[in-house]
């Protein structure tokens, strides 16, 4: 920002500084010469005051402690090298205006290319590096050669030995910031929101994360308000077929099952108490969902193309109403997790089914 600033002023300066030389110029010269001498000073204005807003900005960071994944952290200053290995928060750190803080990401089950169009545009030219994008967690060499101030990542990752651990991180002068819906039980989206607010007090955006919140707030409240009268229809969210044959679902606790709620949609698991779970064929033709949600993993080829025709090659499942009329909802991964798309989540579902 200095050195952008810095150069329009030193342009307009130039500009200024040619105007000045000389004094034969002919009328018509002499007010062409003085329009450019107006519009250098405008701009001369502009830049000083783009840099000293930014000084401002930079002056005005507040020492913030986050309390997250069991951790107390003190930020003294703002990250500025950040490694997202969760598009959602790559997302909302985006939202955040400050897109030019990441500096590598790992795609997941979705891809740089699922963000939302203006936050896919701001990060487009982030890297994307190999060493940590090998389809499997980094390694912690990996991590550590990349050496960011920052770490915006899934809780799942410490589940895996070579990620390394809390410790390894601290010991290296790294800082996480662990996606709460990863880690707590019952995952609301509450843990959506504390997301958003705890990264817009660690980049010093504060009254920006609470307009995302409260943006959020108001979209699902538009949803909710639109469909409180019609009559719930029967949804099965579907994630996968296991080898041994057996359908994974989304269950009763958790984010999806509160975002189908919001969308006036009735999960015909929601008696099982896990937020994912597995379930046989006859369970599915038993419960008769009217549409079934496909969880679309983007990583993989034509993902949700390929679910849908399994579903419906199971003659089992051939009078089931959803795979008998088509009914069919594909929503990326990454709505279903914590993070911004979750209004797309509702929006969506609501929109298919009433």
């Amino acid at each position: 920002m200095k050195k952008k600033s810095l150069a329009i002023i030193m342009g307009a300066l130039m500009a200024l500084s040619a105007v000045g030389c000389g004094s034969s110029e002919k009328p018509s010269e002499t007010a062409e010469a003085a329009e450019v001498a107006s519009s250098a000073e405008e701009a001369v204005v502009e830049a000083s005051e783009e840099a000293s807003e930014a000084s401002t900005e930079e002056a005005e960071y507040s020492e913030v402690t986050i309390d997250n994944y069991n951790l107390t952290t003190t930020y003294s200053q703002k990250p500025e090298k950040v490694v997202c290995l969760s598009l959602n928060s790559a997302e909302i750190i985006a939202a955040l205006g400050e897109a030019d803080s990441v500096m590598a990401i790992q795609n997941g089950n979705n891809t740089v290319a699922d963000l939302l169009p203006e936050y896919a545009e701001a990060l487009k030219d982030v890297d994307i590096p190999e060493s940590i994008n090998t389809g499997m967690p980094p390694t912690l060499e990996a991590m550590l050669e990349l050496a960011p101030d920052l770490v915006a990542m899934n809780g799942y990752y410490f589940y895996v030995p070579f990620f390394g651990t809390v410790e390894d991180y601290q010991n290296n002068n790294i800082n996480l910031y662990v996606t709460e819906g990863s880690y707590v039980e019952n995952c609301s989206i509450e843990n959506t929101y504390n997301d958003i607010l705890n990264l817009g007090k660690i980049f010093g955006k504060e009254a920006k994360a609470q307009e995302l919140v409260d943006g959020m707030k108001q979209s699902f409240a538009d949803v909710e308000s639109k469909v409180k009268d019609a009559e719930k229809v029967d949804v099965m969210a579907f994630d996968s077929i296991s080898e041994d044959g057996l359908y994974t679902i989304a269950g009763g606790v958790g984010l999806e099952e509160e975002l189908l709620e919001m969308a006036g949609a009735n999960n015909v698991f929601a008696d099982v108490e896990s937020d994912f779970s597995t379930v046989s064929i006859e369970e599915i033709v038993e419960r008769n969902p009217q549409y079934i949600i496909i969880h679309e993993y983007t990583n993989a080829e034509n993902d949700a193309q390929t679910k849908i025709d399994a579903l419906k090659a199971m003659k089992e499942l051939s009078d089931v109403d959803a795979v008998k009329n088509d009914n069919f909802i594909v929503v990326k991964m990454m709505q279903v997790t914590p993070g911004l798309q979750n209004v797309d989540f509702v929006e969506s579902v609501a929109d298919a089914i009433h």
